[in-house]
């Protein structure tokens, strides 16, 4: 009688290497959002563009 090897199944690795790829996606998207000077524009970042800027302390006070 012959002799039959059963052996498990091997897992793929593709699922492995989508889970690092966007590992590295979510890590890349956190660092720009973290890491990085947080400048821009005007329009960009809403700041106003005319007018008069008032301090937030009367001037005597921050000498």
């Amino acid at each position: 009688m012959a002799e039959i090897n059963i052996e498990p199944k091997k897992r793929s690795s593709w699922a492995w290497i989508i889970v690092l790829l966007i590992l590295l996606v979510v890590g890349y998207l956190l660092y720009k959002y973290f890491f990085e000077a947080q400048g821009g524009s005007p329009e960009t970042s809403g700041a106003p563009t005319s007018g008069m800027i008032m301090p937030m302390a009367p001037v005597f006070l921050s000498y």
